[in-house]
C-alpha cells in the first residue's frame, strides 16, 4: 500500500553509488547500459536499468490498450488516459497534483493499441517522495463520475485537433485489423461522455492484474524496484487478448480541402518473432522515412525516388511499421494534393509491389536504423519506452545496444522475404482529404 512505499529507500543506494564513487557520468546517463529482467512468482514482470543518470523514471504498465475495447466500452482507453491523476482511495485529485509538482516531479499517462503506461519521472530525491502517488494512481482509482465528466471537453479537444495523418494511419489499422487492433485509439465523437465510471472500473479490474503488467525502471536499483513491484496491490490473472489477424480492406473519409493524406500497408511482422521484425524495420528505413539530415530535403530512400520519377514535386511520403505482440503493419503514409495524388498513390503501392532492394539500399536502412535506436536511447522518456513496450509484450528487455547488434544480423535475404510478404498479400487503404484523384484499392494495379 501507499503507506508503506514510504519506508522503501528505493534510489539512495545507487545516489551513493553512482556520484560518490564513479566518474561522472553525462548529464542525460551512459548510453551502455545493462537491463535486468525478474518476473514476481504473480507473474508480473519487473525491468530495470542503470545509466547513472540524476533523473529516473518509474514506470507501471499494462496490456489494456484499445485492442482490448469491445464495443459496449469503446473509447474507455482514452478516457482512461485523460482520467490518470484523477482522485484516488487515499488521496485527491488536488492532493495528487500539488505534491508531485512541489517535489519538481513529473507523472504522465500514455497508452497505444496494446498497452497503457504510468511514468513518474524526476530527480532521484524527488522520486523517492512522489512515488506513493504513482502507487495511488495506479492501483486506487475511483473514478469519481463528476471527475470523469470534467474531464470530457479534453476528449472533445483531441478528437478536434488530430492531424490528418494521424487520422489515415488510425483509419489504415481498422481497414487492415477491422477489430481488436483496428480499433482506434480515441473515442468515437457519438460516444463521448458515454463511458461511465462503472465501465472505467470494470475495465481496470479486468486488464490492471499483475500477470499482465510490468514495472520498468530507469536510473534506478533493480533489487529495490523487485522490493517496491512486490509491494503493489494487484489482483492476480494473465486474462486474455484476443487475436487480431490481418484481413485487409479499405476505409475513405472525404473531407475536401486542398490536400489527401493516404496510408497504404500490407502485413508485417509481429514482435514474438523478432529476426522478422527486425527485417521490417530495415525495410523501412531502406524504404525511407524523410531526409535524415537535420533541415536536409534530400531523401535516398526507395520510395522518394520511386515517385521522384513521375515527375510530381509537391509530396511528402514516409515508410510505416507498426509490429505488435502477435500481429504486423507495414506501409506508406502520403500526402499530396488533391489534384496530383493518385500518381504518388499509384507510385507508393508499385514500390510495395516490388520485387527486391539492392544490398546498397538495406546496407543504408540497417546503418540508419541503428542509428535511430541509439539516438533515441539519447532521451530517458523514450529510453524508458523502449523497455516497457518489450517487459509488458515479451516478458523481458534488451537494452538499446544489444538491439542495435541484433540489426548487423539481418541478412539482405531477410529484408526481401519481408518485401515479398508484403508484396504477396492483400493491401489495405484508408486516406482522407480530397480524395478526387485517389485510386480505389481495387484499381491499384
Amino acid at each position: 500500500m501507499a503507506t508503506n512505499i514510504t519506508r522503501i529507500n528505493l534510489l539512495r543506494p545507487v545516489a551513493a553509488r553512482g556520484f560518490a564513487t564513479c566518474a561522472p557520468a553525462p548529464i542525460g546517463g551512459t548510453g551502455d547500459y545493462e537491463v535486468k529482467n525478474t518476473t514476481l512468482p504473480n507473474n508480473l514482470v519487473v525491468a530495470s536499468a542503470e545509466n547513472e543518470s540524476p533523473i529516473s523514471r518509474i514506470s507501471i504498465v499494462f496490456r489494456a490498450g484499445s485492442r482490448n475495447e469491445t464495443p459496449d466500452n469503446a473509447g474507455v482507453t482514452h478516457a482512461l488516459r485523460i482520467c490518470a491523476g484523477l482522485s484516488t482511495k487515499n488521496s485527491s485529485q488536488f492532493a495528487i497534483t500539488r505534491n508531485i509538482q512541489q517535489a519538481g516531479a513529473n507523472l504522465t499517462a500514455t497508452s497505444d493499441r496494446e498497452i497503457i503506461a504510468y511514468t513518474l519521472e524526476g530527480t532521484r530525491k524527488a522520486i523517492e517522495k512522489t512515488l506513493p502517488f504513482l502507487t495511488e494512481v495506479v492501483t486506487q482509482q475511483v473514478f469519481r463520475p463528476w471527475e470523469v465528466s470534467d474531464n470530457v471537453p479534453r476528449q472533445r479537444l483531441e478528437l478536434a485537433t488530430r492531424p490528418p495523418q494521424l487520422r489515415a494511419v488510425d483509419l489504415l489499422h481498422k481497414a487492415a485489423f477491422r477489430r481488436g487492433l483496428g480499433n482506434s485509439l480515441y473515442s468515437a465523437k457519438y460516444n463521448l461522455g458515454n463511458v461511465s465510471s462503472e465501465t472505467l472500473q470494470h475495465y481496470v479490474a479486468s486488464n490492471f492484474t499483475s500477470g499482465r503488467g510490468a514495472v520498468v525502471g530507469l536510473g534506478v536499483d533493480h533489487s529495490q524496484l523487485v522490493q517496491y513491484a512486490q509491494t503493489l496491490s494487484l489482483e492476480p490473472g494473465e486474462g486474455s487478448t484476443t487475436p487480431s489477424p490481418y484481413l485487409g480492406g479499405e476505409i475513405r473519409s472525404d473531407k475536401g480541402g486542398e490536400l489527401a493524406f493516404i496510408a497504404i500497408g500490407g502485413q508485417g511482422a509481429a514482435l514474438k518473432d523478432s529476426k522478422e521484425a527486425l527485417a521490417f524495420a530495415v525495410l523501412q528505413r531502406a524504404q525511407g522515412v524523410g531526409p535524415q539530415v537535420k533541415w536536409g530535403s534530400v531523401d535516398n530512400g526507395v520510395l522518394s525516388k520511386a515517385i521522384g520519377g513521375t515527375g510530381t514535386t509537391q509530396f511528402a511520403i514516409t515508410a510505416l511499421n507498426a509490429s505488435y505482440s502477435d500481429a504486423g503493419l507495414f506501409g506508406v503514409l502520403v500526402a499530396a494534393p488533391g489534384i496530383s495524388a493518385g500518381k504518388v498513390v499509384e507510385a507508393a503501392a508499385q514500390v510495395l509491389k516490388g520485387g527486391s532492394l539492392s544490398d546498397a539500399d538495406i546496407s543504408r536502412g540497417k546503418n540508419q536504423l541503428k542509428a535511430a535506436i541509439l539516438m533515441d536511447n539519447e532521451s530517458g522518456s523514450n529510453a524508458i519506452r523502449l523497455i516497457a513496450t518489450q517487459a509488458a509484450l515479451l516478458g523481458s528487455a534488451k537494452s538499446p545496444s544489444q538491439l542495435a547488434a541484433e540489426v548487423d544480423s539481418v541478412s539482405a535475404a531477410d529484408v526481401n522475404a519481408a518485401l515479398k510478404k508484403v508484396s504477396s498479400g492483400k493491401l489495405s487503404i484508408a486516406s482522407v482529404g480530397n480524395l478526387r484523384s485517389v485510386p480505389f484499392l481495387d484499381e491499384l494495379k
